[in-house]
């Protein structure tokens, strides 16, 4: 449910091994998740809980990086207010405080005209580490070169000219929708699953890593 209101997805792998995560923050509804329950120290343990995800399950290396795709399209400057602002912040000080060198490369696509505005708010919010890794891109034709040089076609989605699956349907998000449906399901008490002695996948999982 909350990705209805918050796009956010890992899809597949770029050219060098890397998982690749998009994230559509102007079509987030901060307004919609509250009416549903989920207030902003909610949405960051989400955000906690999807990010340990792309590292426990989705790439276990400790040494691997990701590439992240943040699309500005349909961005308003007064999107960018209060909880935005502040969840962006939080977001960023979690990441680079348990996360410092896990950036790959971030590309940051479809940038509204004024958006150096903005740039000039976050900019002092993000890690010296990850700020060296972020590409600013415009128009179609420079943001599909970048994306090709970093990911193969074939694991592009089509949203951005490229040739998978569409965004959502991607095995990792296969997975993670059935380990969200897994463990609430054993929230409510109900173990059909089988668990760990009759080979429940979720169950048998073994962490990378338990810090």
């Amino acid at each position: 449910w909350i990705k209805q209101h918050y796009p956010h997805y890992y899809h597949l792998r770029a050219r060098n091994g890397a998982p690749v995560f998009y994230e559509r923050p102007p079509k987030t509804d901060l307004a919609a998740l509250k009416r549903g329950g989920v207030d902003l120290p909610s949405l960051l343990r989400h955000y906690a809980m999807v990010t340990e995800f792309q590292w426990q399950y989705v790439e276990r290396d400790d040494f691997a990086r990701s590439i992240t795709v943040i699309d500005l399209e349909g961005m308003r400057m007064m999107d960018f207010v209060g909880d935005c602002v502040e969840y962006v912040k939080k977001c960023s000080a979690f990441t680079g405080q348990h996360y410092p060198e896990r950036a790959g490369c971030v590309l940051v696509i479809n940038v509204p005209g004024w958006f150096k505005m903005i740039w000039n708010v976050v900019k002092p919010m993000v890690d010296e580490v990850t700020l060296a890794k972020i590409r600013i891109l415009r128009g179609k034709e420079e943001i599909f070169n970048e994306l090709l040089e970093q990911i193969p076609i074939e694991n592009i989605p089509p949203e951005y000219g490229g040739q998978s699956m569409p965004l959502g349907q991607s095995p990792q998000e296969v997975m993670l929708r059935d380990l969200m449906c897994h463990n609430n399901q054993l929230a409510k008490g109900d173990y059909s699953c089988g668990g760990r002695t009759n080979g429940c996948p979720f169950c048998s999982f073994r962490y990378a890593r338990s810090y």
